[in-house]
């Protein structure tokens, strides 16, 4: 998110370095970021994954909602070089990191462990050592 910022503060001050001296350029840079940042980083997997709780589900259809405006703003961005679009890329990718900031600092949508295989592994484990 800081290098999301700190390019897009560079482009607003009119820096002169190749790639973000233009607004297709910062869009460019921005979205990638952002699918390194938010979606590789993400690819080990979601720990709220298959929750179904109604905070959960708020969450997750916020996020959505972020992340399609972050990506539609994204390609018109990068088609009509507008710096709107690209204010818009920078403030739904600002908002989608809060979002799941908070998520994950209240912990919603996470559920105790347990079920038959989880008390199996904990048995042999435990008979093991005996």
């Amino acid at each position: 998110m800081g290098a999301i910022v700190a390019v897009y503060a560079a482009f607003l001050n009119r820096t002169s370095l190749w790639l973000i001296s233009s607004a297709r350029g910062t869009t460019a840079a921005v979205l990638v970021l952002g699918m390194v940042g938010g979606c590789a980083l993400s690819a080990a997997g979601d720990p709220y994954a298959g929750t179904r709780s109604r905070p959960a589900l708020a969450f997750v259809a916020i996020a959505t909602t972020l992340g399609v405006v972050a990506m539609v703003a994204g390609v018109i961005g990068l088609i009509t070089v507008s710096t709107v679009a690209l204010a818009i890329l920078v403030a739904a990718t600002i908002a989608l990191c809060l979002v799941a900031t908070v998520r994950h600092a209240l912990a919603i949508g996470t559920q105790p462990v347990s079920g038959h295989d989880v008390h199996e592994v904990i048995h042999l484990q435990g008979a093991a050592r005996h």
